[in-house]
């Protein structure tokens, strides 16, 4: 016999492997709170207690760390350049030397023994004034909206790290095994952990969003285009532009105009900085009418020709 369930219980058929047999009951499931469950099955009964967590497994499903570069660098005085804006988040270890950071006028020097985070998306020079190494990671940390989590913060972040620790990412870094590079992710998880809490992400960025939004999101990542208008969304979704526009900002602060041409630029400076694909190819995949038109399009957004942003970024 199945013992009888409260009704605001929630029941999920299972199928428990233990010893080799397979049992069958049922597994009571309470969000949030722990609960004793009981379960009958063939050969007798059993009974756990357990806590469930529903945030996490929602962040675990709804974040993705990508790693697009990285590297062990030794760089002297001609590590320089200016009006950097890159698409992804960029982790830095400094294990000697030191270098400069300068974000609207300030200088930020980078000091060995430190960690730093330097959002997506900032603007800021750097040089190196005598000799420095780095251990650097270009990540990003994609949210639902296809946007890297740390997009639109305003500031560097940074940490001392005890030299034990330092010596444990190189040591992770320059191992060829498999194991290693698991607990390499652990380590940078676990950095970003900590700049997400300096930043105060934890909230704002793990809302719910209503069902049209993420409808959006989904068809404006699927593909990304510049063809994407929020008339068209809004036909594909049946609702008018008006009721879009005033629910899109409303949950996530900015119009979807915005949001739209944030896609597209993230998604072009990605594409110039990973693929040797012309500025012909670029602007056909992103569905621009021409080349030209892309020119302008990425110039005005990102004050510089997608040619230039180009050797500036491979460079870099």
């Amino acid at each position: 016999m199945i013992p009888p369930f409260r009704r605001n219980l929630r029941l999920s058929f299972f199928a428990l492997f233990l010893s080799g047999r397979i049992f069958y009951g049922f597994i009571v499931v309470k969000k949030g709170r722990k609960e004793h469950v009981k379960i009958e099955k063939k050969y007798g009964v059993f009974s756990m207690i357990y806590l469930t967590n529903p945030r996490f497994l929602t962040l675990w499903k709804s974040l993705r760390l990508e790693v697009a570069d990285s590297g062990l660098a030794q760089v002297d005085t001609t590590w320089n350049m200016v009006n950097v804006c890159s698409p992804y988040s960029r982790l830095y270890f400094i294990s000697h030397g030191g270098g400069i950071l300068t974000l609207r006028g300030r200088e930020i020097p980078l000091k060995e023994g430190c960690v730093y985070l330097i959002p997506a998306g900032l603007l800021y020079n750097y040089r190196c004034d005598a000799s420095m190494e780095q251990l650097y990671f270009h990540v990003n940390i994609t949210q639902v909206n296809g946007m890297d989590l740390f997009y639109g913060c305003d500031t560097v972040y940074e940490h001392d790290a005890p030299a034990e620790d330092l010596e444990k990412v190189l040591a992770l870094y320059r191992s060829q095994r498999m194991e290693d590079a698991f607990l390499l992710q652990g380590l940078l998880w676990e950095e970003l952990g900590r700049f997400i809490q300096m930043a105060d992400l934890q909230e704002a960025q793990t809302k719910i969003y209503s069902g049209m939004v993420e409808q959006v999101f989904r068809l404006a990542q699927n593909p990304v285009s510049a063809g994407n208008h929020v008339r068209s969304l809004a036909d594909r979704l049946h609702v008018s532009e008006s009721t879009l526009s005033k629910r899109f900002r409303a949950e996530t602060g900015m119009s979807p105009g915005v949001y739209l041409e944030q896609l597209v630029i993230q998604k072009a400076c990605r594409l110039l900085i990973e693929e040797d694909k012309s500025m012909a190819q670029i602007a056909e995949e992103l569905d621009f009418s021409d080349q030209f038109y892309f020119t302008k399009y990425f110039k005005r957004k990102m004050h510089m020709p997608p040619s230039a942003y180009r050797r500036q970024m491979r460079g870099n």
